[in-house]
Order: C-alpha cells, then sequence, then structure tokens
C-alpha cells in the first residue's frame, strides 16, 4: 500500500526547505555584506516554482500579437531581504511561432510565484527565460513586470527576445 504524506508532513518539508533556502540566501547575502533590514521570513527558491505551462499549437499562417497581462497586485513574490510581498502586474507580449500559452495553466505557473524569494529583476529574467522555453520559437517575447511601489522606488523590468539575439531579432522587422 502506497503511502501518502498527511498535510501536516507536507507542511514541514515545506517549511523544512523554506528554512533551508532563506539560511543559504542570507549567507549569501552576507558574502556581500548585504543585512537584511527590518523582519526576515522564509521563501522558497525559484526552483520550487511550477516547472511547466502547458502550450497549444498555433497553425496560422497570420502573424497576431498576443498580450496577456495579471491585474494589478495578482502578482506576488517574496522580498529575499525582508520576506514581505512584492506584488505588482506582470505582462506577456508575444507573435507566436508554433504554440500558444494556454492560460489556466500560465495562471497556476504565476500563482506559483507567491511564496519564492527572489530579487524582482531575477524573476523577470526567469519568467522570460520559462515562457521562451514553453513558447520554443516565438518570432517575439516580451516579459515586462510592473512592481507596486517600495520605499518610494517604483521598479519596471522588461526582457526583450529583440535585444537577446534571438527569438525574432535577426530577420524580424518587428512589426505584429
Amino acid at each position: 500500500m502506497p503511502t501518502t504524506d498527511s498535510p501536516a508532513d507536507r507542511l514541514d518539508a515545506f517549511h523544512q526547505e523554506a528554512l533551508e533556502n532563506t539560511r543559504a540566501s542570507l549567507a549569501h547575502m552576507a558574502r556581500y555584506g548585504i543585512e537584511p533590514e527590518g523582519r526576515v521570513a522564509l521563501f522558497l527558491p525559484p526552483d520550487a516554482r511550477q516547472a511547466e505551462v502547458h502550450r497549444m499549437p498555433y497553425t496560422h499562417a497570420a502573424r497576431q500579437r498576443v498580450v496577456y497581462t495579471t491585474e494589478p497586485g495578482e502578482f506576488t513574490a517574496l522580498c529575499p531581504f525582508s520576506g514581505l510581498p512584492d506584488s505588482g502586474t506582470v505582462r506577456v507580449e508575444y507573435v507566436p511561432g508554433s504554440w500558444l500559452l494556454e492560460l489556466k495553466s500560465l495562471k497556476y505557473y504565476l500563482l506559483s510565484w507567491r511564496h519564492i524569494g527572489a530579487a524582482q529583476e531575477d524573476i523577470t529574467a526567469l519568467l522570460f527565460e520559462d515562457l521562451m522555453g514553453w513558447l520554443d520559437d516565438p518570432d517575439r517575447l516580451v516579459v515586462t513586470t510592473d512592481y507596486t511601489v517600495r520605499g518610494g522606488i517604483h521598479t519596471v523590468c522588461t526582457v526583450d527576445s529583440r535585444e537577446q539575439g534571438r527569438g525574432g531579432a535577426a530577420g524580424g522587422d518587428g512589426a505584429a
């Protein structure tokens, strides 16, 4: 008879993984002389995010620009320095090659960042890398995160495939 972990066992495993990751992150920051301010809370590493977004074939000759934008505050991750939530919007814009992203799966992927601690710039780069992998051959992909103001600083991060030397940078005219 296979054993299944109880909710308490899963919670203990989550807590242990978060504790180990947070300690490792604090040690990493200390190597660079960075001391977290305020309260430190537990968070998971980026590799704990959902590993897949389902996709569907795009079989049309028509080039179209597809844009997905979350509602303000719908996307959250955790600040690795304080454990406080960083919230904002995520905008994904692409011109499909062979594939489209399936929306429910994309929603679950974005929600999977909720307990992950990482810098806003790192998260944007990881979102781009993940989506580029799942889309495989888009003519263009642009991922923008627009975070809620914290400490008087508004942060907007953008990764554009046309600036990466792939995904439409060579030979694409940029028109949608």
